[in-house]
């Protein structure tokens, strides 16, 4: 995408995350106008307020307000404006702090809030590591955007105010330090330009960088069965001190630049200023409290724009985190509630395809093909077939991830498309292959989806499930905590966990995902009676390689090249001399 494409999505997640803090920023406007009035109304007092002492060390008296001399009214006046300034910008960052903190955490719920309703072909798409790493890096990055520019606005009002009032003090050495001020600024920016650019590489080099880094991390396993520790770390040495540093390098030379530049011309500025004021002074147009006033706004002027260029890699960072975070939140989510959604109650369970064809992308082959079949409430049918051949598409069309490009998929005779998705899902339980547990209590990780069931409900599912003994056994029974992805369980115990929850959820449709196929004989046999127990009376459809697990089925369908090419019991099909199916279960057998 182009820079500018780059600089619109980042601002336009700017704004949609400081909506929600309206009031507080409006208030911290008012407060900054407040704050910038008092703050360039004090170099002019104290320009004042030493004029008055010099000539009380002339031996002359100056009347001032309610009766003081000049110089205490003076004084006075400062200190209430003082006072006054620094309350307000103690108020002021009060607010700008919970702004700050609202914004870091916003982004990171809404981050979150957003991978969940993702569809499951964006997380098998992408990096999500990278993407946490991307709404991390904005959260934090951001909130340093929005913090200096709410701090530097104020400044740069005051530069205004304190134009006019150098103005009435000398027009020519106002005119000096704005300038100065011109001239810094045409030269921030020129030396600015050609930092956007590499500023976006270099962020997109660091993501890529960090995503592979991480995601091997994540497959340590792998990694250290493949004895590829050095390998990998080769690979993150490369991405990140070699490409990514040496492209940030080439930003950190132009911020040096930025600050040696913005240095000389300061000096530059403020010897002019000296020296035609030493003329003036001489003179007598110029006191030396209109110097005094004159060097402050000088310090008043420079002083934002000097912050500016230090914090300009602070706007730039922050543009482009939320450029790369604005990616994902214009991702479209799965549409949970369509309009008229139908919720149902008491699903019976019965399921047909008709004509189904489905394609991940418009210009991909169809990996289904006018699939047709009827399954009534309470049977069980297997997909078999090779690898690829479409058998987790068509289970996932039943939940309603994807949705057929032709032809319909129906449950109890409704279009899952007409359906309330988290209402259909609700009513189906999987029990996959891979089983991934969280690292929480074994008692919550059965309980997972079915919040409510109490203690008793989840002890009841365990035991059907042939766990329970194992469970009493563990130091902390149902409490134990299992570990990232159920680490210190074994795969048989994890699936028994698995079939636990499904018994819990009380589905009308099961899906079983080759749940014994990672299993040894003793294993199989007990997750087998669990499995038995857990399919009476409810649709059940097992997806399996192994065809040792489907001889029970009422029917088994056949994929070949995302279509169905046999249809029937297992006796049915092993009759068939040249049938798909006796060659796989010949294949297994090792007839072959």
């Amino acid at each position: 995408m182009s820079d500018e494409s780059e600089f619109k999505r980042g601002s336009a997640a700017i704004r949609r995350f400081l909506r929600p803090f309206k009031k507080e920023i409006t208030v911290i406007a008012v407060l900054g106008v407040v704050s910038a009035i008092m703050n360039g109304v004090v170099p002019y007092v104290t320009g004042r307020f030493f004029d008055a002492l010099i000539l009380l060390s002339g031996g002359k008296y100056a009347a001032g307000w309610f009766g003081l001399p000049l110089w205490g009214s003076l004084l006075a006046l400062w200190s209430v404006i003082q006072i006054a300034a620094n309350n307000v910008d103690w108020i002021g960052d009060r607010l700008r702090r919970r702004v700050d903190l609202g914004i870091h955490l916003n982004i990171q719920y809404q981050g979150f809030d957003q991978l969940f309703k993702l569809p499951l072909s964006y997380h098998k798409d992408t990096h999500i590591n990278g993407d946490l790493q991307k709404l991390s890096t904005a959260g934090w990055r951001m909130s340093n955007l929005v913090h200096f520019v709410i701090n530097i606005a104020p400044q740069l009002l005051s530069v205004l105010i304190g134009v006019v009032l150098a103005a009435t003090i000398n027009v020519w050495l106002a005119g000096v330090l704005l300038l100065g001020v011109l001239l810094y600024s045409i030269l921030l920016f020129r030396i600015l330009a050609p930092a956007a650019k590499l500023d976006s590489a270099a962020h997109k080099a660091w993501n890529e960088g960090w995503d592979d880094s991480a995601a091997a991390v994540m497959q340590v396993e792998s990694v250290k069965a493949a004895a590829a520790e050095e390998y990998e770390s080769k690979k993150a040495r490369n991405a990140l001190l070699e490409v990514t540093q040496k492209m940030w390098y080439k930003l950190e030379v132009i911020w040096s630049n930025v600050s040696f530049f913005q240095r000389i011309i300061v000096f530059l500025t403020q010897f002019a200023i000296f020296i035609l004021s030493v003329r003036l002074v001489a003179s007598g147009s110029l006191t030396v409290g209109d110097l005094i006033a004159l060097n402050g706004y000088a310090a008043m002027f420079f002083g934002p724009f000097v912050s500016l260029g230090y914090g300009w890699q602070q706007i730039q960072n922050g543009v482009t985190a939320a450029a790369h975070a604005e990616t994902i939140f214009r991702m479209p989510t799965e549409n949970y509630h369509p309009e008229g959604g139908i919720v149902p109650r008491g699903l019976q369970g019965a399921v047909a395809f008709e004509q189904v064809s489905f394609r991940y992308g418009s210009k991909d082959r169809d990996v289904l093909s006018g699939v047709s079949f009827e399954v009534r409430p309470g049977e069980i049918v297997a997909f078999v077939g090779e690898s690829g051949v479409g058998k987790s598409t068509a289970i996932s069309l039943i939940s309603g991830y994807n949705f057929p490009t032709e032809g319909r998929v129906l449950v109890d005779g409704v279009d899952t498309r007409r359906y309330d998705l988290a209402a259909l899902r609700g009513a189906i339980a999987v029990v996959p292959q891979e089983v991934a547990l969280f690292n929480d209590s074994i008692g919550a990780n059965i309980g997972y989806g079915s919040f409510s069931a109490s203690d008793a409900d989840i002890v009841r599912a365990a035991h059907e499930a042939h766990i329970d003994d194992f469970i009493e056994e563990l130091p902390e029974k149902y409490g134990t905590v299992v570990g990232e992805r159920g680490i210190k369980l074994s795969v048989g115990q994890k699936q028994r966990v698995a079939i636990a929850r499904a018994i819990l959820r009380n589905p009308a449709i099961l899906i079983l995902d080759e749940p014994t196929s990672a299993l040894d004989a003793r294993t199989e046999k007990l997750v087998t009676e669990s499995l038995e127990k857990l399919m009476r009376g409810r649709t059940t459809f097992i997806v399996a390689h192994r065809l040792s697990t489907v001889r029970k089925a009422d029917a088994i369908l056949v994929f070949e090249k995302g279509k169905i090419v046999e249809r029937g019991s297992h006796e049915e099909l092993i009759a068939r001399k040249d049938g798909v199916y006796r060659r796989l279960y010949e294949y297994q057998i090792g007839l072959h």
